[in-house]
């Protein structure tokens, strides 16, 4: 990879790191991870304290959503399944129905799967209490855009 121009550089821990990204940079995907670990963290952190999803659910939905968008399918259905089974186990009264198999075109597929992952984020970054009928449809959703995305 070349790259014509000076890249932006960013610091952090006093190393640079710069913001382009090349086939053999893992310090650049260590990097990611920590920020990312960080901003879930903080977004947790600044929940609702009436939220009626239990925290440790909510750390359940950030683990499926990054799956989502970073691991391969196999992985990502797990992950939201856990998801989904981590919200039915802590809250009482979830009504929970099968799943209803609507069919996605296969040029609106990944259109689909985008979707669904912004509207769990969300969910996650919301400093609002979410209704746990509301997080489990979207997880569905998203659980039903993976499965037609691939």
């Amino acid at each position: 990879m070349t790259v014509a121009a000076n890249p932006v550089e960013l610091i952090v821990d006093g190393r640079v790191a710069p913001a382009w990204r090349g086939a053999d940079e893992a310090a650049g995907d260590e990097l990611a991870g920590r920020l990312a670990e960080h901003l879930v963290a903080t977004a947790l952190v600044r929940k609702s304290v009436v939220d009626p999803v239990p925290f440790p659910v909510w750390w359940q939905v950030a683990d499926a959503l990054r799956a989502a968008v970073l691991a391969p399918r196999d992985p990502a259905v797990e992950a939201v399944d856990a998801a989904i089974a981590a919200l039915v186990q802590s809250v009482d009264g979830l009504a929970v129905a099968p799943p209803v198999v609507v069919p996605v075109p296969p040029d609106e597929a990944a259109r689909s799967l985008r979707t669904a992952q912004v509207l769990v984020a969300r969910l996650m970054f919301a400093t609002t209490a979410t209704s746990p009928t509301l997080l489990h449809v979207r997880l569905v959703r998203l659980r039903r855009a993976l499965l037609a995305a691939s």
